[in-house]
């Protein structure tokens, strides 16, 4: 575990990023993870690190490319003002920058976004962090920093840009020599046969094709017939492998500079949605032909697609022109045998928790990252809990009881009869579940859960809660609107409550509730 070993070192041992910033949904979530970052450097950032927390008050939204300039903007302005300190030219200079886009309600993490105040990359991952002298679990962004700060040591002089709702394990060395102005992290392979692109779902993400020089195009979400097509026909070359994209990218300083340069209108009036993917990636890599039928299929109008592609061509002539020193795009691989936990849909965050569990090289690798060598940690348990040997149960305490393969977090319970039960931050005289998960709940009442069903609660300062229940089959971004059986409330409602609730009071509010 090697690269385990490197990730848990940075932060420690001066390799972690130089600047970590963070883009937000809000002024109180940027506040929140502006104090709770600075709190754990040495443990999550670097000891030294830049931590700048930016929230995105674009109407409607930037998309993530638009919004990478943005945030970068943003961050800038900070640290002129806060730090005298010019980031752009610390980038120009070789210091390596991470930026984090947290922004957005998370639908499909729902209801546990709204249980944390709206504060999506705030959600709790079984693993422990120290603040001010007390142990408290470790957040989905905390982790994904991290994580990703094995790419620091690779990255100086680059701004990479990473999502903060899914953790990534390369089974391959991750060092490297940027040779290109942009890269994407990806896993690649050979071209498969049809059947083995259907298995691997290869048709539903972001694909990347390199040819046998090194260079990468984008393409999205095509199926292999298609995908043989563009190869049969010379417009994709998979010389070099292909493979489903991470989406994780990072850029030279000189393209940074350029896009910003480029987008200077936008950004300046707030105006416009771009996406890295089908507004910057594809329409750099890709020619005209295969760019208009690929956002043919997004409803855009073929002289729509024909004018975009041809700014972002003409822009990467002038780039190549005045920094030739790279190339434009590439892929970095993080090996076919990575790890790749994504937390940010409500059935894999059950998933990738319980995962924790098992006795393969894969949950070894897990344990190892969260710092779980002692599967009873920081826990008070009676003797008259009987529990089996895999279950994880930390901080928690516990009367008596059965657990079976449950993973706990900060338990607080009379009794207990649990199997593969999910459960962090939870307070309540008694739990009875199965196949369930159940999160930031405090009750006075038993809390008994149905077959894959989920419980979060809200709360909501100066004293309110909200109890929200759901299955996990199903998706919160189609019940967004919906008030499911026994809810008091939509998620959209809460979410629109939650604007005005700061997830620092929140938070403390939700501790007392558990431990009064």
């Amino acid at each position: 575990m090697p690269n385990i070993d490197r990730m848990l070192a940075a932060a420690t041992d001066g390799s972690a990023m130089d600047v970590v910033i963070v883009s937000t949904s809000s002024e109180r979530q940027a506040a929140y993870w502006q104090e709770r970052l600075d709190a754990t450097r040495g443990q999550v950032a670097g000891r030294d690190a830049m931590v700048i927390a930016v929230h995105e008050d674009w109407p409607g939204g930037a998309g993530n490319g638009l919004g990478t300039l943005y945030a970068l903007q943003c961050a800038a302005r900070i640290a002129r003002e806060r730090d005298s300190v010019d980031l752009l030219a610390r980038l120009r200079a070789g210091a390596s920058i991470a930026l984090y886009h947290t922004a957005g309600k998370g639908t499909r993490m729902a209801p546990l976004p709204g249980a944390e105040a709206n504060n999506k990359p705030g959600v709790k991952l079984p693993g422990a962090l120290r603040i001010d002298g007390r142990t408290v679990p470790i957040t989905i962004l905390e982790a994904v920093i991290r994580q990703t700060a094995i790419y620091a040591p690779s990255r100086g002089g680059r701004v990479s840009v990473f999502w903060g709702d899914q953790i990534f394990v390369p089974s391959v060395d991750p060092s490297s020599t940027p040779g290109h102005h942009a890269d994407i992290l990806c896993s690649l392979g050979a071209m498969p046969d049809a059947p083995t692109w259907a298995v691997r779902g290869m048709d539903k993400y972001g694909l990347i094709a390199v040819d046998a020089q090194g260079d990468a195009r984008q393409v999205e979400k095509i199926d292999h017939a298609t995908a043989s097509s563009l190869v049969a026909d010379g417009r994709l070359a998979v010389d070099g492998g292909i493979g489903v994209s991470l989406g994780s990218f990072s850029m030279s300083a000189a393209l940074t500079d350029a896009l910003l340069t480029e987008f200077a209108a936008e950004l300046a009036a707030r105006s416009g949605k771009l996406d890295t993917d089908p507004h910057f990636w594809m329409p750099l890599t890709l020619d005209p032909q295969t760019y208009g039928q690929i956002m043919a299929g997004k409803g855009v109008t073929p002289q729509e697609s024909a004018a975009h592609h041809a700014r972002m061509q003409d822009f990467a002539t002038r780039l190549l022109a005045a920094a030739p020193e790279l190339r434009l795009f590439a892929a970095v691989d993080v090996g076919e045998e990575a790890s790749w936990w994504d937390y940010g849909q409500l059935a894999r965050y059950q998933q990738y928790n319980l995962r924790l569990l098992d006795d393969d090289d894969e949950a070894v690798a897990m344990r190892r990252f969260f710092g779980i060598d002692d599967r009873r940690a920081g826990s008070q348990v009676s003797s008259d809990v009987d529990i089996d040997d895999v279950s994880i149960v930390l901080g928690c305490s516990l009367r008596r009881g059965k657990v079976r393969r449950c993973v706990l977090v900060g338990v607080d319970t009379e009794t207990i009869e649990a199997t593969e039960l999910l459960a962090i931050a939870v307070a309540a005289p008694k739990i009875t579940a199965q196949n369930a998960v159940i999160y930031n709940a405090a009750s006075t009442e038993p809390i008994r859960l149905k077959d894959r069903e989920v419980r979060a609660d809200a709360h909501l300062p100066p004293d309110d809660h909200v109890s929200l229940v759901t299955d996990l089959a199903r998706h919160g971004g189609d019940d967004w609107h919906e008030t499911l059986d026994g809810n008091p409330c939509s998620y959209d409602a809460l979410h629109k409550r939650n604007q005005a609730v700061d997830p620092a009071a929140a938070e403390a509010l939700a501790a007392k509730r558990r431990n009064g």
